[in-house]
């Protein structure tokens, strides 16, 4: 019997601290908050996973008229599929976390940000840890990496930070928020912040991920072309700065300039001009839901909360992602089924790539 052929007996979920769900939108260095916290000799967070979009199939059998009577057809109630739902994506969570030596899980997908409150009743006792960056530098960072156009990028960075802010001020204290800045000017002081926070106990080694990671084998290039083996480095604040046209500044500046100040940025500079705490809680770097929550109350009117409806491909996979608009079903093509229904895959797959 070969490897690849060799069966693994199931193993449920151990007992495992609170999981760790690290979300915020492409660009804003969740990446790098990765390895600096699966660097901690108790924490394990692997790449990406995007786990939610397999958790949703549950919800409704993908693309099935009767997707939805899985759960009635099997006897099983909300609560005890949920149950189910949670030992066995928990369990390999804890596989992984037990394969790295590692006695505590985490995970981050950046789109899991439409997911939160799903996550949250999933793993009722699951923290949540969000990163922003200034608007400037995850705008050229999705230009660069994601080949984004500016203004789509400026307008995800609002629609996205818009929800992180919608979802994390519901989840109360089981959410705390952190700036990239802050991670890569002051990493000591922001990771003691965190890990405090967190529970756990301070270790260097989480300033010191280019070495861990690259002793752990970890990937040359992760998600996002982010190198593990790279250091800390601060000059990236900055390098937004000059990469903007004045036409894409003067956008950028209207679309975010509100959103920008409650999180303690002006969009004309490249670090943080406010601290994120307020100074009662006795941090600088951290802010947690209800914190945030007081700090949005100040903004109302300001700056507009409401939050985004959540993307299509973010959804259920219902049967009428597959209908065929009326003009295809009159057009030369529908006389060539085969070659039709290979363009409506191409599509579909578009629509629903991430």
């Amino acid at each position: 019997m070969t490897e690849r052929d060799r069966i693994e007996p199931f193993v449920a979920p151990l007992s495992m601290p609170a999981p760790i769900f690290l979300v915020g939108c492409m660009g804003s260095g969740s990446t790098l908050t990765r390895l600096m916290l699966d660097s901690h000799e108790h924490i394990a967070i692997p790449q990406e996973t995007s786990f939610m979009r397999l958790v949703q199939a549950h919800r409704w059998v993908p693309f099935w008229r009767y997707g939805d009577r899985l759960g009635r057809r099997l006897k099983l109630s909300r609560p005890e599929m949920n149950e189910y739902l949670r030992s066995f994506y928990g369990g390999m969570f804890e596989r992984y976390a037990r394969l790295h030596g590692k006695q505590r899980w985490g995970e981050k997908t950046p789109h899991h940000i439409w997911h939160m409150p799903e996550m949250a009743r999933l793993f009722k006792d699951s923290v949540f840890v969000g990163i922003v960056r200034h608007p400037g530098g995850t705008s050229s960072s999705l230009v660069g990496r994601f080949n984004y156009e500016s203004r789509r990028s400026v307008n995800y960075w609002v629609k996205l930070n818009t929800q992180l802010t919608h979802h994390g001020t519901k989840l109360g204290d089981r959410f705390a928020l952190i700036r990239y800045e802050d991670v890569v000017s002051h990493p000591e002081e922001t990771m003691r912040e965190l890990l405090e926070w967190l529970g756990e106990p301070w270790s260097p080694s989480v300033l010191r991920h280019h070495e861990v990671q690259t002793q752990q084998g970890a990937p040359r290039t992760v998600e996002g072309r982010t190198k593990p083996a790279d250091p800390l480095d601060p000059s990236r604040m900055a390098r937004w700065t000059t990469q903007f046209t004045d036409v894409e500044l003067t956008f950028l500046r209207r679309k975010t300039k509100g959103l920008a100040s409650f999180f303690g940025y002006s969009v004309d500079e490249p670090i943080p001009v406010e601290t994120l705490a307020p100074a009662e809680s006795g941090r600088k770097y951290l802010a947690t839901g209800p914190e945030l929550a007081a700090r949005r109350s100040s903004y109302e009117g300001q700056v507009d909360f409401s939050p985004a409806e959540r993307p299509r491909k973010e959804d259920l996979l219902r049967p009428e992602l597959l209908d065929v608009p009326e003009r295809a079903q009159n057009s030369p093509a529908a006389a060539a089924p085969a070659s039709f229904a290979r363009r409506l895959r191409r599509r579909l797959a578009h629509k629903l790539s991430a």
